[in-house]
């Protein structure tokens, strides 16, 4: 046995608690968003095991760490937050220690510096060690720093196009174009089609709608240069052959053209071959139509149809969506054989006709134009000898055009047009008769109350037979959409004896839609007419509310002046220039389809029929038609206006306190204050004043302005500046020529298009 020893009390020994062991404890799952490295720092280990006590009522005090190694952190890039193909990463490493503290910064990529900060970098700040919401201190840098935001680049010319929309960068080539080719612009088609091409090589967009402009309306203008005749060893066609092959090549471009104007046709001064040059030049155009498949419009020299093929008019018959035509014709071969022999003179009135047409002839002129649905306006022109026969003929043309609008026919004989065929046309905006034989006032007078002809806005009547002032006021009274009426002819018409008592009831002409009227009776004198002065009633009792414009060339007595808006001046600065020109021209006699010597005596239909019957044939003499010259016009308002003003219209007397002060005149004027209607002498666009103003269809074979004239006038020529490329020209002295070769061209004219 052995003996109790004695008993040492000994206090329990704490121990430091085990270092912990990675992978045995629970680690949260967002722990890798607390370090760079993914990776659980020491002092939380510390913490999360001094919450697991050892005994039960003994809790194991947490040791104070007095100084620790920091833990380097590796230098591995993170990916941003944010970033789309992940090529934005940032690098961190510890640079110093502060307090016995990691110090931590950022340094970005070069990639990172280069991008401009959106609104996703900005969201994305998360916090991390040194960020103030992480457990080290508050005042430790931001581990992420935002990039700064880099200005924005200016926009390049280029690229502010491109952010426009297209509707703006149209409206600015309509601009442009205005300005290259409105009237009175010193610039041309070829300056505008130069300024153009420029335009497409700015930017992609622009090129889009500039190639639309170009090729829209093209317009070849002129002759050509030396160069091209140099190089295509032809005096004409180069430029026509240059856009043959990029139409042919290029069909997206094709497709953009819509109307053509090819150049005039340089005849050769020498030789025979005038009909061997005109047939190729036909032909070279009519290429040129078939590689443009929506064709709507072919203007330039017109070419005349005898009934015999042409390879122009088979190529124009293949465009279904042309809608302008205009016909020259011509007299067949088999109709120069032929005498013509006057027909029975109740059908004809006496007058010698042209034969018919054969039959072949008539169902190829049918053929041309079967394909035409879309085609809106139509003129057709005889010449001497030519006609459309049977009666029948233009009326089943017309059935084959079913969106006709305007239709303009000019020197049809008896055999071709007449009443019956007035009243068979189908409904029309526009409609222009001259030189009409076979229509009378009773077919007008009936052709106004059809259904047909309620939606006609424009009538012209051109040396018609219109006798009847009684026919004029059915057409003014029925035609309720009649916008525009023109009247020329070399006689008055007249007042039926049974309708006399009606002038009493005024107005007796009247129309509420009618807004432009011209009203020329040509075989007036020095004194007014009875058709004269009961329009001019009428018009001053309000039978023409909507009427704004006026123009009567031939108003001696200034009746119609005295109905408008006073005017200050009616003349224009180079009328008094031309007076003695002008009297030249006027001491020769106008001619006229209709003898005006023998209407002078007489200015009844039986006249009429007398004086035409002397006619050897239905058309128009080659001299100009009979009508007022607007020139001549101008200057007699001028001196009615001048001579008005001389007479004073007003006294006033100014008083004071019972005594006069003072007394003037006013001059006077003519005219009527307060009036709408504008009394307007001058031509329309494409009319000359020898013609009275208005444009007819003999006009549309004009030149538009493309022929250029000797320049020194002589020889009783007109003179016609060109242009040469000065649009373009810098302002000043020219320096050197390199600097004129930029924009100068070859000298072309000015075209511009005539439409009726």
């Amino acid at each position: 046995m052995y003996s109790a020893g004695p008993t040492v009390t000994v206090k329990p020994i704490h121990t430091s608690p085990p270092r912990a062991v990675n992978g045995l404890y629970s680690i949260d799952e967002q722990a890798h968003d607390q370090d760079a490295d993914g990776a659980i720092h020491l002092s939380d280990h510390v913490k999360s095991i001094a919450s697991y006590p050892m005994y039960s009522g003994l809790q194991t005090a947490a040791p104070k760490i007095m100084s620790q190694t920091p833990r380097r952190i590796l230098n591995q890039p993170r990916k941003l937050s944010g970033s789309g193909g992940g090529g934005d990463y940032i690098n961190a490493r510890t640079i110093t220690t502060h307090a016995n503290k990691p110090v931590y910064t950022v340094r970005e990529s070069a990639r990172t510096e280069m991008r401009i900060s959106t609104w996703g970098h900005h969201m994305n700040d998360f916090p991390t060690m040194g960020s103030p919401g992480s457990p080290q201190s508050p005042r430790t840098p931001r581990l992420y720093q935002r990039p700064e935001t880099l200005k924005r680049m200016e926009r390049t010319p280029d690229e502010r196009f491109e952010a426009l929309p297209g509707e703006i960068l149209e409206l600015v080539l309509d601009r442009l174009k205005s300005l290259h080719l409105s009237p009175g612009s010193n610039s041309c088609a070829t300056c505008w089609m130069r300024d153009v091409a420029s335009i497409s090589l700015a930017s992609r967009k622009w090129a889009k709608y500039a190639r639309v402009a170009l090729y829209e309306d093209i317009q070849i203008v002129g002759s050509d240069s030396p160069t091209h005749k140099k190089k295509f060893k032809m005096c004409q066609g180069g430029r026509l052959l240059l856009l043959r092959r990029t139409l042919r090549s290029n069909s997206s471009i094709a497709g953009l053209v819509r109307s053509l104007k090819v150049p005039a046709l340089e005849l050769p001064t020498k030789g025979t071959g005038v009909a061997k040059a005109i047939e190729q030049y036909d032909d070279l155009v009519s290429t040129l139509v078939m590689a443009c498949p929506n064709l709507e419009k072919l203007a330039g020299p017109f070419t005349r149809y005898d009934h015999t093929f042409r390879k122009i008019f088979h190529a124009l018959s293949t465009r279904s969506l042309l809608r302008q035509m205009d016909w020259l014709i011509e007299a067949s071969p088999a109709q120069h054989k032929q005498p013509r022999i006057p027909k029975s003179p109740t059908k004809s009135h006496g007058l010698l006709v042209p034969e018919s047409l054969q039959t072949y002839e008539e169902e190829a002129w049918l053929d041309l134009h079967s394909n035409w649905t879309e085609l809106r306006t139509l003129s057709v022109h005889c010449l001497p000898g030519a006609t459309l026969t049977p009666t029948t003929l233009l009326p089943e043309t017309l059935t084959h055009l079913p969106s006709l609008e305007h239709l303009h026919l000019c020197n049809l004989p008896v055999n071709a047009f007449n009443d019956d065929n007035l009243l068979a046309l189908p409904r029309l905006k526009t409609l222009t008769l001259s030189h009409i034989t076979g229509v009378t006032s009773t077919g007008l007078s009936t052709f106004a109350t059809r259904a047909t002809s309620l939606g006609l806005e424009t009538l012209t009547l051109r040396h018609t037979s219109l006798t009847s002032l009684a026919a004029l006021a059915r057409i003014f009274s029925n035609l309720s959409s009649l916008k525009a009426f023109s009247l020329i002819q070399a006689f008055s018409p007249l007042m039926p004896e049974g309708d006399l008592f009606s002038l009493w009831m005024m107005p007796y002409l009247a129309s509420s839609s009618l807004k432009t009227l011209h009203w020329d009776i040509t075989s007036i004198g020095t004194a007014g007419n009875a058709a004269d002065g009961i329009l001019a009633k009428s018009i001053a009792a309000g039978g023409f509310p909507a009427l704004r414009r006026l123009r009567v060339p031939n108003d001696p007595d200034g009746i119609f002046q005295a109905l408008c808006k006073p005017e200050e001046r009616i003349d224009l600065p180079s009328d008094r220039f031309r007076l003695q020109d002008m009297s030249r021209e006027d001491s020769s006699p106008p001619s006229s389809p209709i003898g005006i010597g023998f209407l002078s005596k007489s200015s009844t239909a039986t006249s009429l029929t007398t004086s035409s019957s002397s006619s050897s044939v239905s058309t128009v003499p080659d001299g100009p038609a009979a009508c007022s010259n607007l020139r001549s016009a101008r200057l007699a308002a001028q001196a009615r206006l001048e001579a008005a003003r001389c007479m004073p219209l007003f006294r006033v007397n100014v008083t004071e306190e019972g005594g006069l002060v003072d007394a003037f005149d006013m001059a006077g004027f003519i005219g009527t204050l307060g009036s709408p209607i504008r009394y307007d002498l001058r031509p329309d666009v494409g009319a000359t004043d020898e013609n009275g103003g208005l444009v007819d269809v003999r006009d549309l074979t004009g030149d538009g302005g493309e022929t250029l004239v000797s320049s020194n006038g002589r020889g009783g020529e007109t003179a016609r500046e060109g242009c040469c490329g000065f649009w373009n020209r810098v302002d000043g002295v020219v320096a050197d020529k390199k600097e004129r070769e930029r924009w100068w061209h070859t000298e072309r004219g000015r075209w511009r298009s005539v439409e009726m």
